[in-house]
């Protein structure tokens, strides 16, 4: 049977997009692509079989002027005739069902060198941590090519579902359980991520992006990533977090000041300082500010929403953030708090991300020391 699949998988060997798929660029999408091709050109020729038959019956036994004589004596059965449409259909529908269910199994059982990533859904980001090489990657997943990849899964609130069309691959991500799907891909390249499964406000800004390596390029791109934040001076940590952390927080916070399932990063250090920001329990920042207080530094208070962001929740919102707690190294925190610090350096008037920003010396970029990386 799967020698059938493969013989119709290989009689279209292209990669690229057809009317049908989206371009292929995994060792299982010639067995999707070839099953779903068998069961179309089943469904072409039973439909022109149909559709022949409609019009020639249709024709034949049409009722002619002046014709209103019925023969009552006309045959009512044919057994020969109802074994033969319930026969074929039947062993048609066996051999989609063997050959579906063969790929299904395939896709489920992931070989023993599978490359594991570890994935975390949550409203609205993926997480993707790879062991091997102690890397974090947000919305961004970079893998080897030609090697098996799994990925183990699991979502921290609601119901996701993975999808990478081009590796014909989708799987549920369900809270309180892991799931996981895997993959070989072929085509060193740039691939499109999706959540398939409505997870609410932001569903369809849910995306992310997967890098496709040669086996040595990815090990040189592991490894830097493995050190990237470490060997960043002080003074270049704000840029590192608007271009590397910041993607994880966009689906909620925005830079331009605009209202979003969390509070816009527009300000929020002024608000922070001053105390003016709000809580739903009646509280405000500056109230837990000062000496002696829960936020004796405005750091404090940024690194708390990071980690706890349950804590306390602003005014005006839902408090739908997921907790960063292990998931962010701790310069890491210190290089989104300094970025709040200095948002207006690294973003313009409109909330645009400056490509080259000017901050200064190492003097512009310090904490306020324990704050920041308590």
């Amino acid at each position: 049977m799967m020698s059938l699949l493969t013989m119709i998988g290989a009689a279209a060997p292209s990669k690229e997009a057809t009317f049908w798929m989206p371009e292929s660029a995994s060792t299982v999408a010639p067995m999707v692509d070839g099953l779903m091709d068998f069961i179309n050109i089943v469904c072409y020729i039973f439909f022109a079989l149909v559709v022949a038959a409609l019009f020639y019956f249709a024709i034949k036994y049409r009722q002619r002027e002046g014709d209103y004589t019925f023969d009552s004596d006309g045959p009512t059965h044919n057994m020969a005739l109802e074994i033969t449409w319930t026969g074929i259909p039947t062993i048609i529908v066996i051999v989609m069902f063997w050959l579906g269910m063969q790929t299904y199994m395939d896709l489920r059982t992931a070989p023993a060198n599978s490359y594991d990533v570890n994935v975390t859904a949550q409203k609205w980001s993926w997480t993707f941590q790879h062991p091997e090489f102690a890397v974090t990657e947000a919305n961004e997943l970079t893998v080897p090519a030609n090697r098996p990849v799994r990925l183990i899964m699991a979502s921290q609130d609601v119901l996701h579902s993975l999808y990478v069309p081009a590796f014909r691959v989708k799987q549920d991500v369900v809270p309180g359980r892991y799931t996981s799907l895997w993959f070989e891909a072929t085509e060193p390249g740039t691939y499109q991520l999706y959540c398939a499964e409505y997870c609410g406000k932001d569903h369809s800004l849910m995306l992310a992006t997967v890098h496709v390596l040669p086996w040595d390029e990815y090990q040189t791109k592991m490894g830097k990533l493995a050190r990237e934040y470490e060997d960043i001076p002080d003074s270049q940590l704000p840029a590192y977090a608007i271009n590397r952390l910041y993607n994880r927080c966009a689906s909620c916070h925005s830079l331009d000041g605009s209202s979003g399932t969390g509070p816009s990063f527009k300000g929020l250090w002024d608000r922070t300082v001053n105390g003016t920001t709000e809580f739903t329990n009646g509280q405000s920042v500056g109230d837990l500010s000062g000496p002696g207080g829960e936020y004796e530094l405005a750091e404090n208070y940024i690194r708390s929403s990071i980690v706890q962001p349950q804590r306390h929740v602003v005014q005006g919102f839902t408090g739908a953030m997921p907790s960063f707690q292990g998931q962010l190294k701790e310069r890491q925190i210190d290089a989104l708090v300094l970025m709040m610090k200095h948002l207006d350096q690294v973003v313009d008037a409109d909330g645009n991300i400056i490509e080259s920003p000017n901050l200064g010396g190492d003097d512009a970029a310090e904490p306020e020391q324990e704050g920041a990386s308590e």
